[in-house]
């Protein structure tokens, strides 16, 4: 939802009488005119734009409703290095858009190549533009579809007959009647207010058999000391940048004292246990669009009563980096990408634009609260960033390097350099027939009827910053892949609610995905490639005045073909789709690799499939001694359990892997031949029976000390030992799924 600081005047909006299939008359009567159209795009994102524009060419009488003055969405707000996951998979209208946007810089992009990573993600700069180009190309493509634009358009109601919205009101009194709507806002606004069903929970891993839902901790942004020096593009070996850098901060003022409270920016709550159902969204922040060009900058005012003691949890950042011998720079607060003209594409770090917890709110806030909300957003930033600038804490070298960059006076220049639009990561999504979840993402299972493709990884932003096991600690964060499989198809039935509570409505950005599948999905391209597809069903659905669930899928599909949507891979073999093993799908209590914390650099890898999750680790065989994996399981009952563990064997694997188990026993070191097979008819070998007690104080580590090659670390599992005994006797399954060996060394 975009945040405003003032308000132009109301526009003055008539019945709309059609002149030619592209051109509307509007004849000025009053500010609470009634509007008529055939399709109404409510939300002026780049989706929304796309959406408008593609359902005017189809020749329809469209009305852009947006409820702010400018649009575009994040597309023309800020975000400007544009993640855009695999462009192959993207067509139509988002790739006319970007090839137009990109040609005014004398640019050309070759749509038939994927992008190269340098060591980390791989990442496209010829679609790196400044913000006030992006929004004049959105404001030129609905002028020359002619598409009408009711801007300070705030929805107030939907008027609904049965399971129709007939109409929607605006706060000023204005009304928008239309055959078929189209929700292309961020939060699900329109959706929401027709009555459909949503949620903004983030789903316990077990309701859809999925591995990163729910409350989450990443070992890879596990506080701990030792972090690796990056290389000249800012990344330790395996990719990680220094902007995501998680140190074991102490979270009380009076360090060592919880009597003394917590920090500002920590926030108050418990743990809970990883995989079970979490409240909250993404945290959102601002993608600013800074300049290193004095000619052309604005001074980064500090907010309002500015206090240096609300970021004192980043001064004791900056001192553990420098511990860590960190030779410290603004990329440690923030990853920024250059735009042209000395311009810069800022997005946030650890310690950068996101501030955990102030975003929970935003999805059902009303529009004056956003305002408040991104108001609170923006002033932590500023104050972040004065503070780096000016506090003595900070070294020289990073305060001098950020005094370098101001706003940009040609940029967002309604409201002082900053963007207009705060990054809504997440907000409501539609509960549908259809929800994709990450069984359609990771490629286990292909969604019917498709109607674009996603691409990009699974990407969670935090959603708190709470103290766990006495240190400060992001949870929810989650930053990977998607097992290693390509494109997936996004199917039609996520975009259109249940018929029984609309039939006239599509949801192109809110649409029916669990948390992390929702993770995947949620880039700017995809939404632009979901609402030109929803824009053409709803015309053909007008055409044959039939609900938007009855669509006539190959006659869709033909279209969107025809209007350049990429509906099927074609570059080279894909991956077939690989069942996989989820924590949640084990008796007893499991753990995948994701779930440990580790000492030293392990490798990700997927060269073979594994047990449990969708890749495992290894140590590269290097460092013996100096590396371990620690699983801290929670364990809920008292009593005695068949400890596991979970690796892929190989004939470069050590054959004498040290385990450490830690109990009510004591502790015990078992050692493991890794070149022989994790499982003997189909179950796990064992590693013992141990005693436990309830809570967190059992341990499993594993060791690379003494070993005499490859170590892996898949995951590890406990089992009561009466269940353990169970499969062992046949009377019921494991739950595992048999792998063939690889037939090659699998690091």
């Amino acid at each position: 939802m975009l945040r405003y600081t003032a308000h132009l005047p109301l526009l003055l909006i008539a019945t709309l009488t059609v002149a030619t299939p592209f051109s509307f008359e509007c004849h000025a009567q009053t500010a609470a005119t009634a509007v008529q159209a055939d399709v109404c795009v409510y939300g002026g994102t780049s989706g929304g734009v796309v959406a408008a524009v593609q359902a005017a060419r189809m020749g329809k009488r469209v009305v852009l409703v947006e409820p702010g003055r400018h649009l575009g969405g994040m597309t023309s707000g800020g975000l400007s290095a544009v993640d855009i996951g695999d462009p192959r998979s993207v067509g139509g209208l988002a790739r006319e858009y970007f090839t137009r946007l990109v040609a005014t810089y004398g640019k050309e992009l070759n749509w038939g190549q994927p992008f190269r990573g340098k060591g980390g993600p791989a990442t496209g700069g010829a679609y790196s533009i400044e913000p006030h180009v992006a929004e004049d190309l959105f404001d030129s493509m609905v002028a020359e579809a002619g598409v009408v634009v009711l801007r300070d358009a705030r929805l107030k109601s939907v008027r609904k007959e049965n399971n129709r919205i007939r109409s929607l009101i605006i706060e000023d009194g204005r009304s928008v009647s239309a055959t078929m709507f189209i929700d292309t806002t961020y939060e699900g606004d329109l959706m929401a207010a027709a009555g459909v069903s949503y949620t903004l929970e983030r789903e316990g891993n077990a309701k859809y058999g999925e591995q990163y839902n729910g409350i989450h901790y990443a070992s890879k942004y596990a506080p701990r000391t030792g972090h690796p020096q990056p290389g000249s593009n800012g990344r330790v070996p395996g990719g990680q940048g220094v902007w995501d850098r998680d140190f074991p901060l102490d979270p009380y003022v009076v360090k060592g004292d919880p009597s003394s409270g917590l920090l500002p920016l920590v926030s108050e709550g418990v743990p809970g246990n990883p995989g079970d159902a979490g409240p909250g969204v993404m945290a959102y922040c601002f993608r600013l669009c800074l300049t290193t060009d004095t000619s052309n900058m604005l001074p980064i005012e500090a907010p309002e009563n500015y206090d240096p003691k609300r970021y004192e949890l980043v001064a004791r950042f900056i001192e553990a980096c420098l511990e860590n011998g960190d030779d410290m720079d603004l990329r440690w607060f923030s990853k920024h990408d250059p735009l042209p003209n000395d311009k810069w594409d800022f997005n946030t770090a650890t310690f950068g634009g996101n501030l955990p917890g102030a975003s929970w709110e935003w999805p059902e806030a009303s529009y004056d609260r956003r305002e408040q909300i991104a108001k609170e957003i923006e002033n932590y930033h500023r104050g972040l960033l004065h503070f780096l600038a000016t506090d003595p804490r900070v070294p020289e070298k990073l305060r001098k390097e950020t005094r370098r960059f101001g706003l940009p006076k040609d940029e967002f220049t309604d409201n002082g350099g900053w963007p207009h639009q705060i990054y809504v990561r997440e907000g409501r999504r539609m509960v549908s027939d259809l929800v994709l979840t990450e069984h359609h993402t990771f490629g286990r299972e292909i969604a019917p009827q498709c109607i674009g493709l996603g691409s990009y990884g699974t990407d969670v932003h935090e959603i708190r910053r709470i103290v766990k096991d006495s240190v400060v600690t992001r949870e929810g964060k989650v930053a990977s892949g998607r097992g290693g499989y390509g494109p997936y198809d996004i199917g039609y039935g996520a975009i259109v609610p249940n018929q029984e509570e609309c039939e006239n409505l599509f949801v192109t950005f809110a649409l029916s995905a669990s948390h992390t599948a929702f993770a995947s999905i949620r880039m700017e391209p995809v939404l632009m490639v979901t609402s030109q597809s929803a824009a053409t069903a709803a015309c053909q659905a007008i055409d044959a005045n039939v609900p938007v669930q009855q669509v006539d899928y190959d006659k869709l599909r033909r279209r969107l073909i025809a209007d350049g949507q990429v509906l099927e891979w074609k570059h080279g073999t894909k991956k077939p789709p690989r069942r996989t093993v989820n924590s949640a799908d084990l008796p007893g209590i499991a753990m995948d690799d994701d779930e440990a914390v580790y000492t030293g650099h392990w490798v990700h890898s997927s060269g073979v499939p594994p047990m449990i999750g969708n890749s495992y680790r290894h140590d590269a065989n290097t460092d013996q001694g100096k590396k371990t994996a620690t699983f801290a399981p929670h364990i809920p009952t008292a009593g005695r359990y068949e400890v596991r563990l979970l690796y892929t064997a190989d004939p470069n694997r050590s054959a004498a892997v040290k385990v450490e188990i830690h109990s009510r026993e004591g502790r015990k070191v078992v050692s493991v031949d890794q070149k022989q097979p994790a499982m003997v008819d189909g179950i796990p070998r064992a590693l013992g029976v141990f005693d436990f007690d309830a809570g967190n104080s059992g341990r499993v580590i594993i060791t690379n000390d003494g070993a005499d090659g490859y170590v892996n670390v898949d995951g590890i599992q406990l089992v009561p030992i009466a269940i353990a005994d169970d499969e062992r006797r046949g009377n019921r399954p494991a739950g595992y799924v048999e792998t063939p060996s690889s037939g090659k060394a699998a690091n």
